[in-house]
């Protein structure tokens, strides 16, 4: 059993010293599936022989890393959370710009996967400003390590779409031939309000000082005291008064928790009343 637990390390360390990736901000029981699932798919009897095959066969690190950062998305996910965010949160958000006479507002969709939080912001914010979107600056930012997501993201094609009710999915998206067959392409006016770039979540960042941060499903991940961290980096992004949704199934650590006010508990959005210090 030790042998079997330093070969884990040995694997987790290889991994982080190749690709950057600190293994050990996950929780240990979700790395010890997400590696059984390669194993199994490369054959490896242990994780010394996995470490073998990552060292022979750069693709299989793709393919790993790939599996880490599995993240499943769509659009307008728990549709009440969207619901929300398009009748509550970003009208409030736009009625506070207008009291100081701005007219920029940032969003950053923190783990974004594919893209599809991100745009389904964006189509949020649209619906809400119709046509004096031309006449803000509206920035989204989408993140995420995995490489393969964000060429997804950039691309801003998708097998399937969906819509919140009382919208036309038509303004949005529009069909395209691939040779993947029919699919469905985020409209440029919208496309080009999102920037797509890599970012680890555990490391430092600039703060940007954004209006509303969605890092859903991001936190089930990590460790007690990773997620902590986590958050208040995340924090340190938001300006005063900005918002945080989190996923159905995460919650903000007591350290943390007095950073933020619960707006929309059952949906999980917060929003920010102290700043953190640095």
């Amino acid at each position: 059993m030790l042998e079997e637990e330093q070969a884990f390390s040995l694997l987790k360390r290889r991994i982080f010293l190749d690709r950057g990736l600190d293994c050990k901000q996950y929780k240990e029981n979700y790395l010890k599936r997400r590696f059984a699932v390669r194993m199994r798919a490369t054959g490896a009897r242990d994780y010394l022989e996995y470490l073998r095959i990552l060292r022979n066969d750069p693709n299989e690190y793709t393919r790993l890393l790939d599996e880490l950062t599995i993240n499943v998305t769509q659009f307008f996910r728990d549709e009440d959370v969207y619901l929300k965010l398009r009748d509550e949160v970003i009208p409030e958000v736009l009625r506070e710009k207008e009291k100081i006479s701005s007219r920029s507002i940032r969003i950053w969709s923190a783990g974004c996967s594919s893209g599809e939080e991100a745009y389904s912001a964006a189509i949020l914010v649209d619906y809400n400003l119709k046509e004096e979107m031309q006449n803000w600056n509206v920035r989204i930012v989408a993140s995420d390590i995995d490489e393969i997501s964000l060429k997804l993201a950039r691309e801003g094609t998708y097998e399937a779409v969906g819509i919140l009710k009382g919208m036309d999915p038509k303004r949005y998206f529009e069909v395209v031939q691939t040779d993947e067959g029919r699919r469905y392409r985020v409209k440029e006016f919208i496309r080009q309000r999102v920037k797509v770039e890599r970012i680890n979540l555990i490391d430092k960042h600039e703060k940007r000082h954004f209006d509303i941060v969605l890092c859903r499903n991001v936190l089930i991940y990590f460790s007690r005291e990773v997620q902590s961290r986590l958050i208040h980096s995340l924090a340190l992004g938001m300006r005063k008064g900005g918002f945080l949704v989190l996923g159905k199934s995460e919650t903000l650590g007591r350290d943390v928790e007095v950073l933020f006010k619960p707006v929309f508990p059952r949906e999980r959005i917060y929003r920010l009343v102290s700043e953190p210090g640095s």
